[in-house]
C-alpha cells in the first residue's frame, strides 16, 4: 500500500523504460527512511496513513534515483537536480484533487492565450 504509488509515480516522472529490481529495493528503503523519530520510538513498521502523499514523494525520489542509476530512466530535465529540486518538481507533478479546477482554469487559459497569440500572428501577415 505504501510503495506502490511511489513506484508508480517514480517510474512515470522518471520516464523509466523498465522496472529494475533496484527501483524496487529503492522503494522499500525509501519507505523506511520516511519514518518520523517519534514512529521510530513507538516501534512502528510503517508511517501514518494520514502521511501517505509525504510518504509516497520520498518514495518516488528513491525510485528515480535508482532507474537514473540504472540508466533506464529518459526524464532528463530532472537528472542533475538536487534533492531539494527533486522533491519540489515531484510534487509539482502530483495529482491533487484539492487543486483540480485550479490546475484546469489554468491549462486552459494558456489554451485560449495560444490560441490568441497565433490568430493575432495570422491577422498580421
Amino acid at each position: 500500500m505504501y510503495v506502490f504509488p511511489g513506484i508508480g509515480l517514480g517510474t512515470i516522472l522518471s520516464k523509466a523504460t523498465t522496472v529494475t529490481q533496484s527501483m524496487i529495493y529503492a522503494s522499500a528503503t525509501s519507505l523506511s527512511t520516511s519514518l518520523l523519530p517519534s514512529e521510530v520510538e513507538q516501534g512502528w513498521l510503517y508511517p501514518e496513513i494520514s502521511r501517505i502523499r509525504d510518504v509516497s514523494v520520498v518514495v518516488a525520489m528513491g525510485v528515480i534515483r535508482a532507474a537514473q542509476e540504472a540508466s533506464v530512466d529518459r526524464e532528463q530535465t530532472i537528472r542533475n537536480m538536487g534533492d531539494e529540486e527533486l522533491e519540489k518538481w515531484v510534487r509539482s507533478k502530483m495529482y491533487d484533487p484539492l487543486n483540480e479546477t485550479e490546475r484546469i482554469e489554468h491549462e486552459v487559459q494558456s489554451l485560449v492565450d495560444l490560441s490568441n497569440k497565433e490568430a493575432n500572428r495570422g491577422s498580421h501577415l
